[in-house]
């Protein structure tokens, strides 16, 4: 399921100035925005607040000149991720999306406006999107939103699209070639005008801000807890009132009035001058008695069997994690029900009032909730989550340049390294705030989630790749165990945490309940010489060991990351079941012509059945032919070596086949 808002334009909304482009997600479904106080993590949770309940107040830029002229109105514009066969449109309808779909999937910086300065950033996310999702043919993307004076608007992709539409839309002249000059009044919104409420009545938003209270979050009339319940109030009680009933109501109110005026003679009841409505309505009856009934109730928390605490008693703290578990709960308990509305879940500052050694537990309730609506998206100063989950994305929020706002897009997947990657493209002017506390951060997530009384197990590697084989292999572990796989993007990381971690284990031997293991490649440049380095009977739940090929005894084998045995560079294609190893690469030969004479079977040496032999020694190659074939494993930028390791953990036949995992396994097990 992956209906999502995968980014939003905010055209002169609170902090943002002109037009801004946040992108939130790549198709993952848990989307964090991060950066200092005041950049405007919080305005895009109001925004999409706005978009989906339009009754709340536009919140609009001071320096905005309040003109409601089209070229520089406000707006909201998300772009929404849709499964084709989850919305119905009429045929006019689906022939605009179709032609808006098919056009952005092709977007490139030339079709935005020049004055534009986001469209590099822009069109890289749309190709991130469609390039990550596997089958994004069954997916529409469609930006629309809405303009302070209520119309429709396709944001920075206007202009283009009114020359892809101007077949289908009533009322377009031929397209204007100046892309500055394009007019939104040319447009038939009345199609367009559908087509925006077929797509938000699809969708559930429901937003918990910062400032809201616990005791108001649960009252049932609350709008945000009817969502979560899966079921009106309203609508509950129209059951049950009939319009037969609220006639009989008015009817007998009716009657007690003109006895009462009878009565009295010279005195009269009217209805005051202002107010046109003179029966009651259903809504209203409706109105009175959810004050009446739920005014005397408030929500507890039971302590035990015989007891319970009020919310209002609990502490702050307490406070957000009530608000977390009853929305988990709802959400778990009505996934089945919400299957025809796709629920997103906006949290501003999670962690807000919590202690520190609780945020671990509290983002991890935040990812489980992922598990029961189509996607999460929150903001926080705490950036602990980041190592802690599995799958998500992370916006790195602050400033540009040129005052305006910048935005670092990362998946968690591989945040360590797009991390260094992003530092390269930005000449290292990330945030000062991911330069110093990722590092900090994620160690403090290790360490409590080592601490914790259900605790997380950890594998920290290198790489992706790395991460596939290890995820396959070890997934019962995973499942099972509470173990967190960490790639960090190489081994100089590898060792930085490791100098951290060494630290707080000894400091914290006894509270230690979960166990570390830090594994890396053995480099041809590699720094044995680690600070704080301890022997395992000082950390027995803490290792730190390197992969070698030793050719001696022709094995794989994790030494300590000190280790005086002689070895080679090996990287863990050099580690794996050589049977296997080959296998992978005979299937892969087709499309990579060069390894047919790489595995030619003459080159091979001669293996037993069942028997595990390294890759690296399975081959007898030249220096130049060892080149070629580590040139094969770093093509498309390394994504061969996710490309192999995701054919190799198909091919495996028995995931006990690698001695070296098994001595992993037996660690945490």
């Amino acid at each position: 399921m992956k209906e999502m808002i995968v980014g939003i334009f905010l055209r002169h909304i609170k902090t943002y100035k002109g037009i801004n482009f946040i992108p939130l997600s790549d198709g993952e479904k848990f989307c964090g925005l991060v950066g200092n106080n005041g950049i405007g993590k919080s305005t895009v949770l109001e925004a999409l607040d706005k978009i989906f309940l339009s009754n709340k107040e536009w919140n609009i830029n001071l320096s905005h000149n309040k003109s409601l002229d089209d070229s520089n109105i406000p707006y909201i514009v998300p772009i929404f991720l849709i499964e084709k066969d989850k919305i119905k449109f009429d045929v006019k309808e689906l022939e605009v999306v179709q032609v808006i779909d098919k056009s952005i999937k092709r977007i490139k910086t030339g079709n935005l406006p020049p004055r534009f300065s986001g469209s590099k950033e822009t069109v890289q996310h749309i190709e991130r999107i469609t390039s990550t999702l596997k089958n994004i043919d069954d997916y529409y993307l469609i930006p629309l939103g809405v303009t302070l004076n209520n119309k429709k608007s396709f944001s920075v992709f206007n202009a283009y699209f009114k020359g892809k539409l101007s077949e289908f839309l009533d009322g377009i002249s031929t397209p204007s070639t100046d892309l500055e000059d394009f007019d939104e009044t040319e447009f038939d919104f009345s199609v367009l005008d559908n087509i925006f409420n077929k797509i938000i009545d699809i969708y559930r938003y429901i937003y918990i801000p910062r400032e809201l209270s616990a005791e108001e979050f649960t009252k049932l009339h609350n709008k945000q807890f009817e969502f979560l319940m899966g079921k009106s109030l309203q609508q509950t009680l129209n059951d049950t009132i009939s319009p037969t009933t609220v006639k009989k109501i008015n009817d007998s109110l009716d009657l007690i009035i003109s006895e009462l005026e009878g009565d009295l003679e010279s005195y009269i009841y009217k209805t005051n001058s202002d107010v046109r409505q003179t029966k009651l309505k259903r809504v209203d009856i409706n109105n009175l008695i959810i004050e009446a009934y739920f005014n005397i109730r408030s929500m507890h928390l039971k302590v035990d069997e015989n007891s319970s605490m009020a919310i209002t008693k609990l502490s702050s703290g307490e406070k957000q994690k009530a608000i977390l578990d009853i929305a988990n709960s709802l959400l778990r308990k009505n996934y089945e029900n919400n299957n025809n509305k796709y629920v997103i879940f906006g949290f501003d500052e999670p962690e807000s009032s919590l202690h520190i050694s609780a945020c671990f537990d509290m983002f991890q309730s935040l990812y489980e909730t992922t598990q029961f609506c189509s996607q999460v998206i929150f903001t926080t100063h705490w950036y602990g989550y980041i190592p802690s989950v599995i799958r998500g994305n992370t916006v790195i929020m602050g400033k540009g340049s040129d005052v305006g706002h910048k935005f670092d897009f990362i998946n968690i997947t591989k945040y360590r390294e797009e991390t260094r990657i992003i530092g390269a493209q930005s000449r290292n002017q990330l945030p000062f705030s991911i330069q110093l506390k990722s590092i900090n951060d994620l160690v403090q997530a290790i360490i409590y989630g080592s601490m914790s009384e259900n605790p997380f197990n950890w594998l920290i590697c290198e790489g992706s790749s790395e991460k596939i084989y290890l995820s396959d292999f070890l997934s019962e572990l995973v499942e099972n165990q509470r173990l967190r796989i960490l790639p960090v993007g190489g081994y100089s990381e590898v060792k930085k945490l490791y100098n951290h971690l060494s630290i707080a284990f000894e400091d914290f031997k006894q509270e230690m309940k979960g166990k570390v293991f830090l594994l890396c490649d053995t480099d041809s440049t590699l720094d044995m010489n680690t600070t704080n380095l301890r022997q395992d009977a000082q950390h027995p739940k803490l290792k730190y060991r390197r992969l070698i090929v030793n050719e001696g005894s022709e094995n794989a084998e994790l030494v300590m990351i000190n280790s005086p045995i002689a070895a080679n560079s090996s990287v863990l294609e050099d580690v794996l079941n050589a049977e296997t190893f080959l296998k992978v690469l005979e299937q892969m030969k087709e499309e990579n012509p060069e390894l047919e004479e790489l595995i030619d079977v003459h080159k091979r040496v001669e293996l037993v059945e069942n028997i595990f032999y390294p890759s690296a020694l399975c081959l007898r190659l030249s220096i130049p032919e060892k080149r070629r074939l580590k040139s094969f494993f770093g093509k498309n930028n390394n994504h061969m070596k996710v490309e192999f390791a995701l054919n190799y953990i198909t091919a495996v036949d028995n995931k006990n086949e690698i001695p070296w995992i098994n001595e992993i396994r037996s660690f945490f097990e």
